[in-house]
């Protein structure tokens, strides 16, 4: 099927609503049908920065199509199914509870590189979620209404520092979501004047992203911010002593 003759000169919003893009530029994988199995990769949108990222996409979308194909070969088999389900809730196809993905998963016959690839998708889906419903919100609100993005924006912390004290994680810097989890669980430690966690978000960002001169200055920032809190805690201490003493 030769896609691109569907293709306009300028494809208005209604094509972009089609393959599920909100605007330029936008990458989507497509099957001979027509329709869309990739628009999102696990990590983040789907954008083929890197020769690696983009054989990753292809190899994840290939995955899926040789699952149906397996499926419609062998409609009664229950690991042919629970690999479709699987795929396709990896890829947001399809939502499929995390209960029932949790019960396919370890289904007899489901490849060990499917069932290691949901293991790594399911380890980052809650943190994932937070981040989407985010993006979800900030995109109805005007960008002068300073004051209902920054409310978005402190929800969105408070959850994700909240994912972290319950042993939620990242630690691999190549994962398209690692910088927004670690500034969120960060401003999250802020608000919650936890200055231990703010510290360990802080340098886990610094670590990954110090040598980065576009980032110095939001990394500067944070240390001021952590700094700021700091002085503010000790000298709060202080004075419940100073008072103390007074008794």
């Amino acid at each position: 099927m030769n896609i691109s003759a569907k293709l306009p000169d300028k494809p208005d919003q209604e094509l972009l609503r089609a393959i599920g893009s909100r605007s330029y530029p936008t990458c989507v994988i497509m099957d001979l049908d027509g329709k869309v199995i990739l628009r999102n990769d696990s990590q983040g949108a789907f954008r083929p920065t890197s020769e690696d990222r983009l054989k990753s996409s292809l190899e994840l979308a290939q995955q899926l199509l040789d699952a149906r194909k397996g499926m419609k070969e062998q409609p009664d088999s229950a690991s042919a199914k629970a690999t479709v389900q699987i795929l396709e809730a990896i890829l947001e196809i399809r939502p499929i509870p995390a209960a029932e993905l949790d019960r396919v998963a370890v289904i007899e016959g489901v490849a060990e590189s499917v069932r290691q690839r949901f293991d790594r998708w399911r380890a980052i889906e809650p943190i994932s979620k937070i981040l989407k419903d985010y993006v979800a919100k900030i995109r109805l609100v005007a960008r002068e209404d300073k004051e209902t993005r920054d409310a978005a924006f402190k929800v969105a912390s408070e959850k994700m520092l909240a994912l972290f004290r319950d042993g939620i994680a990242l630690d691999d810097p190549r994962q398209g979501i690692f910088s927004d989890f670690w500034r969120l669980v960060f401003e999250g430690a802020i608000s919650a004047r936890d200055v231990e966690t703010a510290e360990h978000a802080l340098s886990i960002y610094r670590r990954a992203y110090g040598s980065r001169p576009d980032l110095k200055m939001r990394i500067d920032r944070m240390a001021t911010r952590l700094g700021a809190l700091r002085q503010g805690l000790e000298e709060r201490d202080s004075d419940n002593s100073e008072k103390e003493e007074l008794r």
